[in-house]
């Protein structure tokens, strides 16, 4: 892999915001792109298939593990509901694996299999960029007919009549990311309708928007949000995407779970729920958003950190990787996985090792 200066396209900033992307003055850049082979593409669609795979035998382990459950974070009163929505196979949308690469070997640093963003960047923004700079050149990138492949598919299963979809309307970043996602669901050929989460009307047991019952809801909130706010034992029959199960995913206990049960596997790092048996390790908290309260130590000594409102539930212990830096940037591969499948590739930079929200997203492309 390797990263590569250009200059941006003069109207870059028109485009890219009349393709929906608002925040992009210090984020998309537009400076610098990355190449990689064919060969390293085809390793991190392997990595990513095989990640996600081992991710579902991980939650068939824990299920009926009450003290898995309870390291997940998962409450008492929802269990049943996670264990059905499981043995239910209730459909799955959407999630992003980060990747480290080192050597060569992609390193699992953690799973955005909730409500992972970067989605409207990696589909369509960059899509848009090689098709212009980079005419002949390919791209790991078949994210947008996935997308609407996978609500296609969504739908020859659930066959609402109805797909609500939520979020809190006041977040730039939520609502980017939301707009896209209902675009995809239109083309798809769903009958959507937008909500502000906010304005969930619980009666009886039951959700509402504006008096209308919810039969499916697409969220674009953390499920362990939706647990601190009573909605989870709300009609848990009714369809969720993402579904409840990703609620074991979606936090980062489930990395030490993860090489409890995988010890062996290239792409997951060692991780523990103390630190005693890492000398160098990176401190991130069960449930995090936008590498807030992450530290990271080497041989005792602190090489970064970040401060934020996380970690109340605890934190877990991911042996350090040193990011390879190119050029002075520290790149981060975020995977996506749509459908069960592996289908596109957006990289995150940043000048320090922890990425945080507004670390760069830059291009990419294979040669």
């Amino acid at each position: 892999m390797e990263r590569k200066t250009i200059l941006p396209r003069k109207d870059y900033a028109e485009k890219v915001k009349n393709l929906g992307l608002s925040f992009h003055k210090d984020y998309w850049l537009e400076n610098a792109y990355y190449v990689l082979s064919n060969d390293e593409v085809a390793t991190l669609e392997i990595a990513t298939k095989k990640c996600y795979e081992i991710y579902c035998a991980a939650v068939e382990a824990c299920l009926y593990d009450e003290q898995k459950l309870n390291l997940l974070k998962i409450p008492l009163e929802i269990r049943d509901a996670v264990r059905r929505s499981w043995e239910e196979d209730d459909l799955s949308l959407y999630g992003r694996f980060d990747f480290a690469l080192i050597n060569g070997v992609p390193k699992l640093l953690e799973f955005n299999a909730d409500t992972p963003t970067t989605l409207l960047e990696s589909a369509v923004i960059q899509w848009q960029w090689k098709e212009e700079r980079f005419p002949n050149a390919d791209q790991f990138n078949s994210i947008h007919e996935a997308l609407i492949q996978s609500w296609v598919d969504i739908h020859k299963i659930y066959k609402c009549e109805q797909y609500f979809f939520s979020s809190i309307t006041d977040c730039e970043e939520d609502n980017i990311t939301m707009d896209y996602i209902l675009e995809t669901a239109k083309q798809a050929g769903l009958n959507v309708a937008e909500m502000d989460i906010r304005d969930i009307e619980l009666n009886n047991g039951s959700l509402y928007c504006g008096g209308e019952p919810i039969n499916c809801m697409f969220k674009l909130y953390p499920w362990e949000f939706m647990f601190e706010k009573s909605l989870d034992g709300c009609q848990t029959e009714m369809c969720w995407i993402e579904p409840l199960w990703k609620s074991l995913m979606s936090n980062k206990a489930m990395l030490p779970i993860l090489y409890e049960i995988f010890p062996n596997n290239e792409y997951i790092l060692p991780a523990f729920f103390d630190k005693n048996s890492l000398s160098s390790y990176c401190k991130k908290p069960i449930f995090s958003r936008e590498g807030s309260n992450i530290e990271l130590i080497c041989y005792g000594n602190c090489l970064e950190k970040t401060d934020g409102e996380y970690g109340q539930e605890g934190y877990i212990y991911q042996e350090f990787v040193n990011l390879p830096n190119y050029q002075g940037k520290y790149p981060i591969l975020g995977s996506w996985v749509i459908g069960g499948e592996a289908c596109g590739l957006g990289i995150r930079e940043s000048d320090t090792r922890i990425t945080r929200n507004m670390a760069n997203f830059v291009p990419h492309i294979i040669l």
